[in-house]
């Protein structure tokens, strides 16, 4: 009986030192700064769309088609519309160029009425703002507009 409880003592301090020291996975130098900057760099590039957004409004345009006269006023008819909005890119490092925005027309109903696809061939550094304008000519039945950014190019 001692022979037993001997050998079980034994064999559990043999295989918690073996255990201990074989199963330890060696220890990782800590990266460095330059590393961590180029690892956040490469993220931020593989995903655009995490980084970047974008706020849009809508104003209709008119154009004159007969000026003021002595007996009438001036006279306007719809040109279309111009949408003025900013994209932000709120990445630290990356930087991008060529956003695919993609603008959906709606009816009253909030039904999709039309979609169509516009490339701003602009850079947009990290931690910025940027205005832009577009001029699109909407369905007649849309009461309100939604605008996404669907895809961009990284700067590399």
């Amino acid at each position: 009986m001692k022979k037993i409880i001997f050998l079980l003592i034994s064999a559990t301090i043999l295989f918690t030192n073996c255990g201990g020291s074989g199963n330890t996975a060696p220890s990782e130098r800590p990266k460095t700064p330059e590393e961590l900057k180029m690892e956040l760099l490469a993220h931020e590039q593989q995903e655009p769309l995490t980084y970047l957004s974008v706020e849009a409004s809508m104003q209709a345009d008119e154009v004159k088609t007969r000026n003021a006269g002595l007996f009438h006023d001036a006279e306007y008819s719809p040109d279309g519309n111009t949408i003025h909005g900013t994209i932000k890119n709120s990445a630290t490092l990356a930087k991008y160029k060529d956003i695919v925005l993609t603008i959906t027309f709606y009816s009253q109903t909030e039904t999709a009425v039309e979609s169509l696809e516009k490339v701003i061939y602009e850079f947009y550094a990290p931690n910025t703002a940027t205005p832009f304008e577009l001029k699109v000519y909407p369905p007649e039945t849309m009461a309100k507009f939604g605008i996404e950014i669907k895809g961009a190019t990284a700067v590399y």
